[in-house]
């Protein structure tokens, strides 16, 4: 499973390409490999030329692909749970991000959960789900 959290959560003590390999390595994988896998992750998500980037030199739109490709990193992964991934993005980035999700995630053959209140990142999934609160008439 991945998970892509509202905010990018990434540790600005390391590189974009260490904390993409961080599940990996959690997971107990060698570092060169975790790192080459993390890698090619970011060359998915369009961040090639960033893998040894500092964090905090990221615009929010590229902390957020760096988050995509460290859910995406698992060779394995098949589920995704993205909450909120777009809500600090402008809406091109939106778009952007949300776009590459999808497809990268259709690349793995993954599933993706996405909770949003984004009218255009909801219509650009396959199926959605509108969840509403009943009120008591009370």
């Amino acid at each position: 499973m991945g998970l892509i959290q509202q905010s990018p959560n990434l540790l600005e003590e390391f590189s974009t390409s260490e904390n993409v390999a961080f599940p990996l390595l959690f997971d107990g994988m060698k570092r060169p490999h975790a790192l080459k896998l993390a890698v090619e992750a970011l060359r998915g998500v369009g961040m090639a030329h960033r893998t040894d980037a500092d964090i905090r030199s990221l615009s929010g739109g590229e902390a957020q692909r760096v988050a995509v490709a460290r859910a995406l990193v698992r060779p394995d992964v098949s589920l995704i749970v993205a909450d909120e991934p777009t809500a600090s993005l402008d809406v091109e980035n939106a778009r952007r991000v949300t776009e590459l999700l999808l497809s990268e995630a259709d690349r793995h053959s993954a599933t993706v959960l996405l909770a949003t209140h984004d009218p255009a990142v909801a219509a650009l999934c396959d199926r959605t789900y509108h969840l509403t609160r009943e009120h008591d008439a009370a």
